[in-house]
């Protein structure tokens, strides 16, 4: 059985919320009873007063339950119980999922470490649907982008294959990157990121790096390899971005643990239900219940009322950045545009001062 650090089953990642739809805030990873464990993965209120819940629900040893059906859910609106409309596997739907792999290539990954880390990347790819996206970014002293979202795989697997070793560990910038690949697209979106080591050469700070990815609703599922990981950061960077945090002692694990996390991303299940609020830029509460035959699991949320696009913090400061370099260079312009005017008037005061002196010299 594949477990976290603390001891809880493999399960999937957290809240993915659509920049349209508004931010969700995690109350509680996954809720777990005998056996059952139900992951509240996004809320999507973009056709209000309809809204879409996606879930999975997986046993102890993080295997998806499927087969679950209306009878099986039931959810409650800031207590009460409201109707559910219907439930839907996502993986005979026609909804793509978007996921950035993130693969530390540090001096540390030297060896088996590395290949392991590379056969888990191809098998995680394998097991994405064809119409799922996966791109690739590494990292050791710095980021690498190895490909940009697409859902042919092929190229993709042959690139990865292509990684080597290198320095230190850029892991905050990695995220960074990951999620700028992931910006455009909207949807279900994941980052799922490898090291076995501590962040040490990053010019983003971790606390950069969770807000970007809160505020553009992507989870970040962070994975440490041995007992030089810094444990404490994945699980925050992990739990406050929605995701969740799993460690592996041995780098021969990482394969299955892979293709673990790829089943639970693709075998989700979409819940709706019609809201009895209104869009009052409140937040309100949900609370999702399944019972199944392995047991009875539960998890809250909350949703932000509104469908004011959000920006990112990232995208912010691009902004932010562009607009000044606009008024930095419209200043300069400015400047130069006043500047050649005083030119052009100074020489032509001094050419007609110049010409009424010749003139008194002839006469």
């Amino acid at each position: 059985m594949i477990r976290s650090l603390r001891g809880k089953p493999l399960t999937m990642w957290g809240v993915s919320v659509w920049g349209l739809v508004g931010l969700v805030l995690v109350l509680m990873p996954a809720g777990a009873k005998a056996g059952a464990i139900l992951t509240l993965n996004q809320i999507n209120i973009e056709r209000f007063p309809q809204i879409r819940i996606y879930l999975t629900a997986s046993d102890e040893r993080g295997t998806p339950l499927k087969g679950l059906d209306v009878g099986n859910f039931s959810v409650q609106e800031d207590g009460k119980a409201v109707r559910v409309q219907g439930v839907f596997p996502l993986e005979r739907g026609e909804e793509p999922l978007s996921v950035v792999l993130a693969i530390d290539r540090s001096g540390s990954m030297r060896g088996r470490p590395i290949r392991d880390a590379r056969q888990a990347a191809a098998d995680f790819i394998k097991e994405m649907r064809r119409i799922d996206r996966v791109g690739a970014v590494s990292f050791d002293d710095h980021v690498t982008v190895i490909s940009r979202l697409s859902s042919d795989k092929g190229p993709l697997i042959k690139d990865i294959a292509k990684i080597t070793v290198g320095k230190d560990t850029a892991l905050n910038d990695a995220i960074m990157n990951a999620l700028a690949l992931l910006s455009p697209f909207t949807g279900r979106r994941a980052v799922v990121l490898l090291t076995d080591g501590k962040e040490n050469r990053s010019k983003a700070s971790r606390k950069e790096a969770i807000e970007e990815a809160r505020e553009i609703g992507v989870p970040v599922i962070t994975i440490g390899l041995g007992a030089e990981v810094d444990a404490p950061a994945l699980e925050a960077i992990g739990g406050r971005t929605g995701g969740r945090s799993f460690f592996a002692q041995e780098s021969s694990e990482l394969p299955s643990l892979y293709r673990a996390i790829a089943q639970q991303l693709i075998n989700q299940y979409c819940v709706t239900l019609q809201s009895q609020k209104s869009l009052d830029s409140g937040w309100h509460r949900l609370r999702v219940v399944v019972k199944t035959a392995r047991g009875k699991a539960e998890v809250e949320r909350l949703y932000l009322a509104t469908l004011q696009p959000a920006m990112g913090t990232g995208a912010l400061e691009a902004y932010r950045k562009k607009t000044a370099l606009y008024y930095l260079i419209a200043i300069i312009l400015g400047a130069l545009a006043v500047g050649l005017c005083v030119a052009i008037i100074v020489v032509a005061v001094a050419r007609s001062r110049k010409a009424k002196g010749t003139r008194r010299s002839v006469y």
